[in-house]
């Protein structure tokens, strides 16, 4: 499972660095672009996009690897298998809540494909940018499991 997981995130990774490095591409294009002539609508659209997409995509990989602040002052006092309960309590209720985020990103998305949702700007569908970030959050959610299970494994083992 585990295995499984980090070559979900590091795909994903992988996908948020490509996405950084067209909002690079995109945003120096349009700068040398508006000093030579008018540079093309809907840079603002497409990087706000693409942002999404890489925070998205980090998230799961960002867990697996604990790169996310963690305020450990008090917790690290406590006894280790009364720190696997809080660290299981705490992955148990992110999870609960990154859950929702991915289901309702996963409807949201559904709804803006029937309704043919356009962007503003460059009238492009938006459906497929809404499912690459729900795709980002439910990978977030394997991880969360993941960390859940560990914590309660160590909870039981202690």
């Amino acid at each position: 499972m585990y295995r499984c997981n980090l070559l979900i995130s590091r795909v994903l990774l992988l996908g948020a660095g490509l996405a950084l490095l067209a909002i690079v591409a995109l945003v120096a294009i349009n700068i040398v672009m508006r000093q030579v002539t008018s540079s093309f609508g809907g840079t603002t659209e497409v990087v706000g996009w693409l942002t999404a997409v890489v925070v998205a995509f980090s998230l799961a990989h960002a867990q697996l690897n604990k790169a996310h602040v963690e305020l450990d002052i008090l917790v690290a006092r406590f006894p280790v298998r009364f720190q696997a309960v809080l660290q299981a309590l705490v992955a148990s209720v992110s999870l609960l809540f990154f859950s929702m985020v991915a289901i309702k990103l996963w409807e949201y998305g559904y709804g803006a494909m029937q309704r043919g949702m356009t962007s503003q700007t460059l009238r492009l569908l938006l459906y497929p940018m809404i499912y690459l970030v729900a795709l980002g959050f439910s990978a977030f959610c394997l991880a969360l499991l993941m960390d859940v299970f560990d914590s309660l494994k160590r909870v039981v083992m202690k």
